[in-house]
């Protein structure tokens, strides 16, 4: 394992996020800040100013009125939703671009998106308040793909062939191939960007929900997530696909598929207006 590993691990230490991130990490991090400090900070950023009224002002939120400003953001949302929006635009931002000759690049981002926008939705529909924070952790939770596509291509196309061609959950080819799978990958990435350890906990446990493990609600939620966003890209119906969901995710989150069904339809809509505001050089694309 130790080769393919330290190839992997190079590749996540190279990749880094931009300033602005770390800028406005430093401020919450001295816990002496008000939100005229994150505001501020933010409109310093013309780039992200915009990007950052464009999310807040779509349907994806569905405001009634017009926010207009950056410091009125900041107020409605809360530091906390604010920074996990930087979170998710300082990712695309630092991974929107990243070329990998091995991987359909926009397809992975439809699918991150998909997963993202399921993980928050579904959040909503299980009482979990930080639906931002779950938003992230879809977006995070299959970097470690893009990865492995990098840096060690030969084996990730071959674990993606033998789960096809065996029907069997990709991440325990992946632990056959190469040693290891794509969640642990993604997190050297997290942790090298010194993500909240309950980000890294939920992205870390989501593949098998342990129902003794912290945040279990969060894994359960993100789990499912996934097979939203697999039922996507695969072009499967959602309840063939959900069949494959781990029971102590139906038990921690109280889903069914006739619920599952009604926010999968809800997320599809939500899907080309999230990827051009995330990504605006990637096209739409019809779902």
């Amino acid at each position: 394992m130790s080769t393919q590993w330290d190839k992997v691990s190079v590749q996540a230490n190279l990749i880094s996020l931009p300033d602005i991130y770390w800028k406005l990490k430093e401020i919450l991090d001295s816990h002496d800040y008000s939100m005229q400090d994150v505001a501020q900070l933010i409109v310093y950023d013309p780039g992200l100013t915009a990007r950052m009224l464009q999310i807040v002002n779509s349907a994806y939120f569905g405001f009634a009125a017009k926010i207009d400003t950056v410091n009125h953001a900041v107020s409605i949302l809360g530091v906390q939703q604010i920074q996990d929006l930087v979170l998710a635009t300082s990712i695309a931002d630092a991974l929107g671009d990243y070329e990998c000759e091995y991987l359909d690049i926009k397809q992975f981002w439809l699918r991150s998106v998909y997963r993202a926008i399921a993980a928050r939705n579904l959040a909503g529909a299980c009482n979990l308040m930080d639906g931002e924070r779950m938003f992230v952790a879809g977006l995070l939770s299959g970097i470690g793909h893009l990865i492995m596509y990098q840096s060690i291509p030969v084996l990730a196309q071959q674990a993606q062939r033998e789960a096809d061609a065996d029907g069997k959950p990709l991440y325990l080819v992946e632990r056959e191939v190469a040693g290891f799978d794509h969640v642990q990958v993604a997190s050297i990435l997290m942790k090298n960007w010194k993500l909240p350890d309950s980000l890294v906990t939920v992205i870390e446990h989501h593949l098998e929900p342990d129902p003794d493990a912290e945040y279990l609600l969060d894994s359960a939620v993100l789990h499912v997530a996934v097979l939203f966003a697999n039922a996507f890209a695969q072009n499967r119906s959602l309840d063939e696909v959900l069949a494959e969901a781990d029971g102590h995710a139906w038990d921690a989150t109280g889903l069914d598929i006739a619920g599952c069904e009604t926010l999968n339809t809800e997320v599809a809509g939500q899907l080309n207006e999230v990827v051009n505001m995330l990504f605006p050089k990637q096209q739409k694309v019809a779902v």
